[in-house]
């Protein structure tokens, strides 16, 4: 799998699970991907922050994805912990 088809999964995610009545518009944000081994870890805001700057558009609680590139799996992280911490508990899980 490329990091194009992972991250058109994540994007196919983030427009899924919002609920209809809210559906904010929301970017993958290139720069912080990151990649491992396994496949990459995307970080997603509302493209009206991306393009602003301004506080009220911005998204709380949006937890980056896990992308597994051998199997295509896409997992939510969570916001409680630092990044890294879902990383090492995903490649624990591998």
């Amino acid at each position: 799998m490329k990091i194009q088809e992972a991250q058109a999964l994540v994007e196919r995610e983030i427009d899924e699970n919002q609920h209809p009545y809210s559906k904010v518009e929301c970017v993958i944000l290139e720069d912080q991907t990151i990649e491992r081994n396994w496949g990459w870890v995307f970080f997603y805001q509302s493209k009206a922050y991306v393009e602003t700057g301004a506080f009220q558009d911005m998204l709380g609680g949006n937890a980056p994805f896990i992308v597994n590139k051998h199997d295509g799996s896409v997992v939510e992280t969570g916001t409680a912990h630092d990044i890294h911490y879902y990383i090492n508990e995903y490649e624990q899980s591998l």
